[in-house]
């Protein structure tokens, strides 16, 4: 016998199967799908976080988004989006994301630019002067 109502075709995953409401009150431990490789997972101890499976030059991985209390499901599915658009144009999500963890702040790269050239100054005074005036007028703390 066959089913009537059975078909040939694969069953479809639901796209966007997760709501804001469910994200804020599910506690069971365990990775719950909202399609397009984007996933909730909820730990043991009650903690939150939005990852994304994605493929990248052939290469299947993970992408930590962040806590689901910062970051929100609609914010996770743009990301998401983003991500898998930039891996299907062969680019690399990840890489994008390491460059931006290594990018020097002000201060570091003054430090960095200070220690560099401070063999180069005639003598000590001069290299605390350049710290020095970098501290004064270019620190958080002198823009109040």
């Amino acid at each position: 016998m066959v089913d009537a109502n059975a078909t040939n075709e694969p069953a479809k995953r639901k796209e966007k199967a997760l709501s804001a409401a469910f994200v804020r009150s599910v506690t069971t431990p365990g990775k719950y799908t909202d399609g397009h490789g984007l996933f909730l997972k909820v730990d043991k101890s009650g903690a939150k976080r939005w990852v994304q499976r994605i493929i990248i030059r052939g290469k299947r991985t993970e992408i930590g988004m962040g806590s689901a209390s910062l970051v929100s499901l609609a914010e996770a599915r743009e990301r998401a989006l983003e991500n898998r658009k930039l891996a299907r144009a062969g680019g690399d999500p990840l890489h994008a994301k390491r460059a931006f963890k290594a990018l020097l702040t002000f201060e570091e790269a003054a430090r960095k630019v200070h220690q560099i050239h401070e063999p180069a100054w005639r003598n000590k005074k001069h290299a605390a002067q350049f710290i020095s005036t970098l501290e004064t007028y270019t620190s958080p703390a002198s823009a109040s």
